[in-house]
This record gives structure tokens, sequence and C-alpha cells, in this order.
């Protein structure tokens, strides 16, 4: 489960903190890096349109992930290590400059200019991408030549010159300098045009909401030149509402809940009636996903008309607090509606189709598969939150190694179970619905969860078992068996029966039970049934072992008791059902009843014989005699 947590907030992280910052680095690679090709394709028409689609990308990133571009775990340039080697490039700085190392001194002095301006980018964007929705046209104009004024000011050209005197035709000191100049040429180059750009083009940075694109605040001024409107609006000043956002934040909402009770109701029962009208095998399916998707739809709908009337309301000012919780009320409704999907389709499409194909699918292992990726749903929206938040989640990345071996002792318990259910679904040593007994505890098996597993015992108690304890004892499957349930008993004669009478009733008896219908029989049971299990088990082991097939059958004379002569009856029947058993079992005790009245025997039961000595009683009663004659 660790890992599945950690792999997300991997890829959460990458698709929200690295995708602007891969577009910058990715269009500066492509047409920067290399400034006498692009020079050489400047004036073909499609490598300006390249360029200029690569800046647009670049903008619509921004305004869609701002939280992303202000986070400053990003590839192109991290503030904690540029500091650190800042700190290292001005040291070396000073130690070339005392020893006199020109060179050296040059290829530094080029490093800090660039690393310097990748900060200077990075620092625009981030507060571009924290304030783009506040800016005006003037403020916005304001910064770009503030940004243009600040490049001006990078000597190019002298540096560049300065890198050819002191450059050294094959040394690597020289290599460095010329790099390091590529760099922050490259850099220069990009940033000039991307603000160029946003000057051509200030309005890719303008916020226009959907009610802006509509001319709300034309809208809202028609309504309030109304003369009924002008004196509503004499009683309204006093809350800074007046009577057009008024009206139209109620006309939105009745509208939406319009739309959302016309979803509900007749869209519902038409489609209602659309899918019981054909009769297939995804009817079911699809009825239960419409019946429990309506509700979340009815307050999605709901919900983004109440958002949009809050937006009317506080035209023309905005709140990111406002945009915040709704996105969370969307987050957590497609997020149950997902689930919701999930849920039936894992039952009706997985189990369902499965049964009609007459394969046996374990509802445990499904249970488990859907209740891993509900809570991937779950983990991964509340990421996406956290994101939307501006919340460093590579913290959170970090604080699972820390804290996991904490969590993990705390919770040995809760693993040593979770490992239990790995072991019983690898072993297949039981289902739900088995009939179990692991020591004290006997009854069916109703739910294996991650932590317990649930069993109903046979007074119809309700017993939850740690899985660990039934992952490591002996366990009991009774309902792993395909034909056979034993009868086993012993029945006793009297001792005063005739010796050929019981040999007779013993054939009798075993005649009997070779010819009833309920009982199996060796070698003749469903043969059909052994080839069938035996292709399917390509292990060299007994089928019958392995399945459960039992067809032993033996009458005997088996012990002599007390007080009976005890015949020993053993035979499996033709069912594992417990009350069919119980029928077989009580039609097979009267036909052996019928048997030994046939051959004139008795049952014997438990009976003492007393024995008297004639002397000893003589002697022993002839005192009490003469004295009872004496008085």
């Amino acid at each position: 489960m660790k890992k599945i947590v950690l792999l997300m907030l991997f890829c959460v992280q990458l698709l929200a903190a690295e995708k602007f910052w891969q577009q910058v680095i990715g269009t500066e690679q492509r047409f920067y890096a290399h400034p006498a090709e692009a020079n050489a394709t400047a004036e073909q028409a499609d490598a300006v349109d390249a360029k200029f689609e690569a800046f647009a990308a670049l903008v619509a990133a921004l305004k869609s992930g701002p939280y992303a571009v202000e986070n400053p775990d990003n590839p192109f340039f991290h503030p904690a290590r540029a500091d650190e080697r800042l700190y290292k490039l001005n040291a070396k700085i000073r130690i070339n400059q005392d020893r006199g190392y020109a060179l050296a001194e040059a290829r530094d002095i080029v490093a800090v200019e660039a690393l310097k301006l990748r900060q200077r980018i990075y620092v625009f964007f981030a507060s571009l991408a924290a304030d783009w929705t506040s800016l005006d046209e003037e403020s916005l104009k304001t910064l770009l030549q503030d940004e243009l004024s600040a490049l001006q000011k990078i000597d190019l050209d002298g540096y560049e010159q300065h890198a050819l005197e002191l450059s050294e035709a094959n040394g690597d000191i020289s290599r460095e300098l010329l790099e390091n100049l590529a760099q922050l040429k490259m850099h220069h180059a990009f940033f000039k045009e991307i603000l160029g750009y946003l000057q051509l083009n200030p309005q890719s940075l303008r916020y226009r909401t959907l009610l802006q694109q509509i001319r709300l605040g034309s809208l809202i001024n028609a309504i309030n030149d109304n003369a009924v409107a002008s004196q509503v609006n004499t009683a309204l000043r006093y809350v800074n509402l007046d009577a057009g956002r008024l009206s139209l934040f109620l006309g939105i909402l009745l509208l939406a809940w319009l739309v959302a009770a016309f979803l509900f109701f007749p869209v519902y029962r038409l489609l209602y009636r659309l899918i019981t009208r054909k009769k297939d095998a995804y009817d079911e399916l699809l009825l239960s996903n419409i019946e429990n998707i309506r509700r979340p739809l009815f307050i999605l709908i709901l919900a983004f008309g109440l958002e949009l009337g809050l937006e009317v309301l506080h035209h023309p000012r905005t709140s990111e607090e406002q945009s915040t919780f709704f996105y969370f009320i969307y987050l957590v409704t497609f997020s149950y509606i997902l689930m919701i999907l999930v849920d039936n389709f894992f039952y009706h499409f997985l189990l369902q189709r499965a049964r009609q194909k007459n394969q046996k699918m374990r509802s445990e292992l499904v249970n488990l598969i859907l209740s891993i990726v509900k809570i991937v749903i779950v983990i991964t929206a509340g990421l996406f939150f956290l994101v939307h938040i501006g919340v460093n989640i590579t913290g959170l990345v970090a604080s699972l190694g820390i804290g996991g071996l904490a969590v993990a002792l705390a919770a040995k318990d809760t693993l040593s179970n979770f490992f239990g259910l790995l072991k019983i679904l690898s072993d297949n040593s039981f289902s739900q619905g088995d009939w179990i007994a692991a020591g004290d505890v006997e009854g069916t098996v109703v739910e294996i969860g991650f932590i317990s597993t649930d069993v109903r015992t046979f007074d119809n108690a309700l017993i939850t078992v740690p899985n660990e304890r039934l992952a490591n004892v002996p366990l009991k499957n009774y309902s792993r068996r395909k034909v056979g349930r034993r009868i086993k008993m012993h029945v006793g004669v009297t001792y005063g029966s005739d010796r050929e009478a019981l040999a007779k009733a013993i054939k009798a008896i075993q005649d009997m039970l070779h010819g009833h219908p309920g009982t199996v029989v060796p070698g003749e049971y469903d043969t059909e049934l052994r080839a069938r299990l035996k292709r399917k088990e390509k292990r060299l082991i007994s089928v019958e072992d392995k399945f459960g097939i039992k067809t032993s059958l033996m009458v005997y004379l088996d012990q002599l008791s007390a007080s009976s002569m005890d015949i020993l009856i053993y035979t499996f029947t033709n069912t594992v059902d417990w009350e069919e058993w119980l029928g077989i079992k009580q039609d097979i005790i009267f036909r052996i009843w019928e048997i030994l009245e046939n051959h004139g025997l008795e049952f014997a039961f438990p009976s003492q014989s007393l024995y008297f000595d004639k002397d000893n009683l003589s002697e022993a009663v002839a005192p009490v005699i003469k004295k009872s004659a004496d008085s």
C-alpha cells in the first residue's frame, strides 16, 4: 500500500510541479539552444508560428496550474540548491581573482550571471502565477517593462568579447566558459522574446470567467437602469448589493434547480423506460448506475449554479477561497460518482459474467481489489486537492519515508492481519460462504476483510476472527468436497443372536447400501466429473483427495462390546448438503432396522446380568430366616 501511495504522489508531482517548467526547458532547447540554426530558420513562417504556439502553451499552463509554477521544487530553478551554488561560485571568483586566473574568473562570473538570470525568470513566472488574475493592463505593462529594462543591463556583448579574448583553443576552462556563455545567451533570448510576446498579447493573461465572457457587467447595468431597480438599489446599497446582481443570482439558482430536477425526475424515468424496454445482460448494471449517480449529479448542478450565482454577487471581484471550496465539492462529488461506477462494474460485470459462464470467481478477491481501487481514488482526490491549495506534496513524500518505521511499528498487528489476508487468498484455503472450523471457531464465513474475517456460527452468533489467526492455525473446510458426506455408525445386536442370521444381515445391509440411490458406490460415481477435474488439475496428485471425492463403503462386524455385538456401517452419500444428508441417513437407519427384524435380530442396549452361587446363598440367608422364625 505504501508503494502505491508513493507512486501516486510521484505521478501527481510530475504532472503538477514539472509540467510548466519542463515546457520552459523544452522551449529554450528547441528555439534558443542553437542560435545559428534558429536564425537560419527564423524567416520560415512555420518556425515563427511554432514559437508563438509554444509561448501560448506556456501561458495556458501558467493559468491552469499556478501552484505548480510557484513550486520551488522544479527542474528549472531550485532556490535552495541555487543559493548554495551561488555561494560557491562567488568564493571561487574571489580566489581566482586573488591568484590572477582571469580565464577561470570569467568562467565563474558568466555562470553567476546565468544563474541569476534563471532566478529572475523563475521569480517572474512565480509572481505572475500568483497575481495574474488581479493584474490590470497598466500593472502588467509596467511589470514587463521593468523586466525588459533589467535584461538590457546584462552586457552580453561584453561577456562574449571578454570570453573570446581570454579563451584558449583546447582548454577545459575555456570550454566551460563558452558553455556558460551559451547558457546565458539562451536564457536571455528566451526571456526577452516571451516578454515581448506578453507585451503584444496582454489579453492572454486576462482573467475571463464564463460570466465575464457573456458581458455580465452590461447585463447588470441594463437591469439597474430600470426605474424600479433604482429604487430597490437605494435600500440594497447598505449591504453592498444591487438589484441587477441580486436578480441574476436568484435567476441562476432557479435555473440550476430546474435543470437538476429535470435530470433527476423526467430524464431518469425516460432512461429507465428505454433500458427496461429491451432485455439484456446489462440492464441491471445500467439501472444501478443511473439510480446511484443521479443524486450526486443533482448536487453537482446545484453547486455549479451556486458558484455562478456567488460570482455574480461578488462581481467584479473574485474570491480564491470560494473557488477552493467549490473545487473541493466538485472533487468529492466526482470521486463519489467514480467509486459508484467502479463498484457497479466490479459487481455486475465481473461477478455476473462469471456466473453466466459457470465460472467461479472468488468474491473476497473482488472485494479486496474493489477496496484498493476505492482507496486509490480517495488518495488521488486528496492529492489533487492538496496541489490545488498549494501544498508542496514533496514534503509529504519525505515524511512517508521518515515516519514509515514508526507507522509500521504502531500498526504491527494490522499489517500482520493484512498479510494474513494475502496468505488466505494465495492458499485459497477457504472462501466466503464456506463452512470452516479453526480451533474453537466453527461456522460459515460471512466476509473476508482487510483485517479480520466474520464467521457466523450455527447458533447465529457473529464472530470476528483476526486474519493472522486463521492463516496460522490448522483449519477444517467442510465445504471443499464435491462427492461424499460420511455416514459412520455402529449398530449393536444382542449376544444371543444366531450367528448365521447375523452374517446374512450384514450381507443384506451391504447390498442395501450398494443399491441405495443416496449413497456413493466405489467405482460407480461420476466418471465424467473425475475426468474433467483431472484435465483441470495438471499436477501429479490424487484428484479424489484434491477435490474431495470419497466413495468407501464398508459393513463389518467390528467389535464385541460389553453388552452388544457391534456392526460398523461406513459409507458416503452422493450429496454434501447437510439437510439432504440427514434425510439419506434417516432412510438408511430405517432400512437397517427392517433388515434386522427380518433376520430375527434385536438391537442391543446397555444391560447387566447378576449370577448367584447356591451354596453361598444358603449360608447367607439361613441366619436371617432363623432369626425371623424365633421372633
